[in-house]
Formats: C-alpha cells, sequence, structure tokens
C-alpha cells in the first residue's frame, strides 16, 4: 500500500492513504475545469509535489488525470461559447463597453490556448506540414513510352513528323 505524504501548516506530515478522498477530489476538481493548483487550495489537500509522486507513480491515477485534463480541456471549450455568447451589460458606453469586450477577448483567448495545450488533436491548430512532390519526368514518360512501342508492336503507326513551320 502506497502512502503519499505532504507537508501541513506546522506539524508533523498528513498521509494520504490510496483510499483517501483527496485524489478523487482533485479529479474531479480538474475535470470540472479547476486546474490542479487551484485545486490544492483547498484545505486538507496534499501539496503539489506530493500529486506529481502519485501521478508519475501510480497508473491507476494517471490514467484518470490524464482523462480529467481531456474532459477539462472540453469545459474549457464550452466556456468559450458561453463566454462569446453573453449580451453586454445595459448602461456600458465608450470606454466600459470597450473594457468590458477586452475583458470577454482575453477570457475566450486565454480558454482557446489552454484547451489546444490540454488536448492539442481535438482544439489545436492542425497544420499540415507533409510533403509531396507530383512532378512528372518528362525522360521516364519517354522511357515508358518506348518500352510500351517495343513491347507491342502489333498496335504501332509510323507518323511522320512535320516542321513546326509547315516546311518539309
Amino acid at each position: 500500500m502506497q502512502m503519499v505524504e505532504t507537508k501541513n501548516k506546522g506539524g508533523r506530515p498528513m498521509v494520504y492513504p490510496p483510499d483517501s478522498y483527496v485524489w478523487q477530489q482533485i479529479i474531479d476538481d480538474i475535470s470540472e475545469g479547476k486546474s490542479l493548483s487551484s485545486s490544492l487550495r483547498a484545505e486538507g489537500m496534499p501539496s503539489y509535489r506530493a500529486v506529481l509522486y502519485k501521478i508519475k507513480n501510480n497508473h491507476e491515477f494517471r490514467a484518470a488525470y490524464d482523462q480529467a485534463i481531456g474532459d477539462r480541456a472540453d469545459k474549457l471549450a464550452e466556456e468559450i461559447i458561453e463566454l462569446a455568447d453573453a449580451q453586454m451589460p445595459e448602461g456600458l458606453e465608450g470606454a466600459m463597453a470597450s473594457a468590458w469586450v477586452q475583458q470577454k477577448r482575453v477570457q475566450v483567448d486565454a480558454r482557446k490556448w489552454v484547451a489546444s495545450k490540454l488536448k492539442p488533436k481535438v482544439y489545436g491548430d492542425r497544420l499540415d506540414v507533409s510533403v509531396t512532390d507530383t512532378r512528372i519526368s518528362v525522360l521516364d514518360a519517354l522511357k515508358e513510352a518506348k518500352q510500351r512501342v517495343i513491347t507491342d508492336q502489333t498496335n504501332v503507326v509510323d507518323v511522320e513528323v512535320k516542321d513546326k513551320l509547315g516546311t518539309d
């Protein structure tokens, strides 16, 4: 049984057994959109270092944490829609209206950036950097044509080439 210790504010370190409620609370908080740091600010939670240790050494917790990170990205994407659809409060004019719009823009941009880093395959920018060469080699095409003529003599028709100027 693996116990994780963390220091509380003075006194002996607190020990969190594997079945402690705090581990599920951390997963739930992250799934609901909180950061790991903000989840750990609550009373009775383990230290950041203790959680990183648990993530590194407990495969089940790591899988649950990874799923929670994906859920957090989805939550942030939902919040982007809510922020974008929010109506400006009545009575805002001039500089106050501009400040409100700018605040919403910053909130949306921050959520877009975080979501793209947490779940890049879904919310990241898709850049296609593959290179394909579609050039045709004239020399290779002539070789193939000559080879076809040599192998299939029955369908060959002689053609006279005329000068481009129309003189023979």
